[in-house]
């Protein structure tokens, strides 16, 4: 266990907290593991706090919880026609027919897409059991990416304290070529000032070499997106730099010896990983050797929020990812 100062504790789900309270809409997410112990007692605090109003998938009538007070289905119960005939609408021309709609719509990961898709519920979260591919596949195919995205990624949010960082891509794109790692620099970017509402924005294009100590691949990439970045109108709105070597872009002193030409005079708040091996292993060693809390991973760049908790999250992991995507739901429907 990890001991934290109290006055610090859960700084960034009181932001949160603060900005949802003063929304009179509370969302609607649907838990799509719902007899899951630590989802169930996430709901049951989330209920409480009248903030997000929580909705539970179960398989069978012999999973739900007894005496359970929350808003719920239970498949085995349902008439799942309608969700069938939606899900095979959107995926004929695919090649899906309606009996594999039929057997899709009866699988708890497809059935919260089709709530979300289908304005039954703001967002979703899934993933305490189901693995991040089965979490984003029915999503990409049934909510699908907001208009204008380049892709889908996911974000981090690495807390501490009063310490904040963003750590992306970790979970969903393996190994993103220069252009998509500049897509994600900047969907990383404004999802921290949008979402966790974090200032002095500085981005760390992550590399084994720092600005030209090595070479290879690997550096070629993530140098190629930081030049596109220069050029980017939106990327504007952030500082960024790249490539670099962690040290060099978390410690100034380090900085300022092998990036003599960068003038930060702090260390970069968002890092993008070049690859999916680093950015999992990186968020992991920071949560379990540094001691941080590692929120997500939130999918961003999907048309409704649909987000994944890792395998072994607790009930507190998933409070804090219901206040995101809560928030994520209410920014969307202000748009």
């Amino acid at each position: 266990m990890v001991l934290r100062n109290e006055r610090n504790i859960m700084s960034f789900t009181d932001t949160l907290n603060k900005k949802l309270a003063n929304n009179q809409y509370k969302p609607a997410i649907v838990y799509a593991e719902g007899w899951d112990q630590s989802i169930y007692d996430a709901a049951k605090q989330l209920k409480a706090n009248n903030i997000v109003r929580p909705i539970l998938i179960f398989r069978t009538e012999t999973e739900v919880f007894s005496g359970i007070d929350l808003d719920y289905v239970v498949i085995e119960k349902m008439d799942l026609t309608k969700y069938a005939t939606f899900l095979y609408e959107c995926r004929k021309a695919k090649g899906m027919t309606e009996d594999q709609a039929k057997q899709l719509a009866k699988q708890p990961n497809y059935l919260a897409s089709l709530m979300v898709k289908m304005g039954e519920a703001d967002g979703e979260i899934c993933g305490i059991q189901y693995s991040t591919k089965d979490t984003l596949k029915p999503a990409l195919q049934i909510i699908k990416t907001a208009p204008g995205a380049k892709l889908v990624c996911s974000a981090f949010v690495l807390e501490k304290g009063d310490d904040q960082y963003i750590f992306g891509d970790c979970a969903i794109n393996l190994y993103p070529d220069s252009t998509q790692l500049a897509n994600i620099a900047k969907m990383l970017g404004f999802f921290a000032k949008d979402i966790v509402s974090m200032t002095n924005l500085k981005i760390a294009l992550l590399s084994y070499s720092t600005a030209g100590s090595g070479a290879g691949e690997s550096v070629d990439k993530v140098r190629g997106a930081y030049e596109l970045l220069k050029n980017d109108e939106e990327a504007k709105a952030f500082q960024i730099f790249g490539e670099i070597q962690f040290d060099a872009s978390f410690v100034p002193q380090v900085m300022h010896k092998k990036a003599k030409a960068l003038n930060w005079d702090t260390n970069a708040k968002i890092y993008v990983f070049p690859n999916i091996d680093a950015g999992n292993i990186g968020y992991k060693i920071a949560q379990r050797m540094g001691g941080y809390d590692a929120i997500g991973p939130v999918l961003i760049g999907l048309d409704l929020p649909v987000n994944d908790l890792s395998r072994g999250a607790s009930t507190e992991d998933v409070v804090k990812l219901s206040y995101i995507t809560a928030y994520q739901a209410i920014i969307r429907k202000s748009k």
